[in-house]
């Protein structure tokens, strides 16, 4: 799928938005080994960005709301011509005003209660994404590993539908950061993505467990993993219930090494490493000899839990056989072809 959303495009940063040079040249703070230099450079070609007069593009200034509204109103063509608002902040001279009030029209951007609408406030990633979200109509939603995101937010079904399609894939340490000020050049990364699949992103595939759901098991007996809401030296901390009333816990933690599952002040394993490759091989355990393979690659596993896509299989040398899902963890374990664990609900 080349464009999964058919727009006009003429969106152009302008000189009437940001004092821009009407000719692109070759932007002298843009060096090659800039993280997004080929998508900035993309939207340039398009004649979707400019530079400024002294040939710069300042990939690091801040987007406020007003030049949002523009970009998004000639992303989607949308009236621009200035004209008086129902904003108290906001003049037909204004240059941005046309544009404010097309996409506020269009259900693309929203004032504030007081009748205002802050046109020089900058704009934070939390944001961008409803802006991304609502001009280009995503409705799909994907589960995402944030752990700065939550229900409670007005951005977080916008912020997984721009997961979904691939135009974020957030930090490395598993943060979205949604307050943190949108730069043009990031706004340039999420508009090419958006606009382009070549620039798109993929979420790196999380084994984390949801904190906010409960995970049973049948393991020999009914076992309950229940989150523990403390902080424990960057771990996730887990209660685990058995059947016979005994308790214990478990952590867990994923970071470029690769998915780790261990107890609190012990030793912990990796469980699936990095990169997610048929072959790799790996010592679980470091000094204890206890190698483990990756066997197989996105696989569709069922447990009486639901069915799983994008499975990993790793197996051991002790003839192990594990199966490990996005955003779940382990879901099911075999020895010598007879079932030894398996997730029977998550709720």
């Amino acid at each position: 799928m080349r464009k999964w959303f058919l727009l006009s495009v003429v969106f152009i940063f302008s000189s009437s938005l940001f004092g821009l040079s009407a000719m692109a040249a070759t932007f002298t703070d843009l060096p090659a080994s800039h993280r997004f230099y080929e998508e900035i450079t993309y939207l340039e070609n398009k004649g979707i960005i400019g530079g400024y007069p002294d040939k710069t593009v300042r990939p690091e200034a801040e987007v406020t709301r007003a030049e949002a509204a523009i970009m998004i109103g000639r992303t989607l063509n949308l009236n621009g011509e200035q004209r008086n608002t129902m904003f108290t902040d906001v003049s037909a001279k204004q240059i941005a005003s046309g544009y404010i009030t097309s996409a506020v029209e269009a259900g693309v951007i929203k004032g504030f209660p007081d009748g205002t609408f802050r046109p020089n406030t900058i704009i934070t990633r939390e944001q961008a994404a409803i802006l991304i979200s609502r001009a280009f109509n995503l409705t799909k939603e994907s589960e995402v590993p944030f752990t700065d995101i939550s229900p409670s937010m007005e951005s977080y079904p916008h912020i997984k539908r721009i997961v979904v399609e691939n135009i974020t894939n957030g930090y490395e340490d598993y943060t979205f950061r949604p307050y943190v000020k949108v730069t043009r050049a990031h706004f340039s990364a999420f508009l090419a993505r958006a606009l382009n699949d070549d620039y798109k992103v993929k979420l790196p595939l999380i084994f984390l467990k949801d904190t906010s759901k409960v995970y049973h098991y049948e393991d020999g007996g009914k076992v309950r993993y229940v989150y523990e809401n403390e902080e424990y030296e960057n771990w996730n901390l887990w209660k685990v219930y058995l059947e016979s009333g005994t308790t214990y816990s478990i952590v867990e933690r994923q970071d470029s090494a690769g998915y780790k599952f261990g107890y609190p002040d012990s030793e912990y394993s990796v469980q699936v490493a990095f990169p997610i490759e048929v072959g790799h091989t790996w010592d679980g355990y470091g000094e204890m000899p206890d190698y483990y393979k990756i066997t197989a690659a996105s696989l569709s596993v069922t447990t009486p839990a639901g069915t799983f896509e994008n499975v990993v299989e790793v197996t051991t040398t002790e003839g192990y056989v594990s199966y490990y899902a996005p955003f779940t963890g382990l879901i099911k374990t075999t020895k010598d072809g007879v079932t030894v664990t398996e997730l029977t609900k998550i709720e």
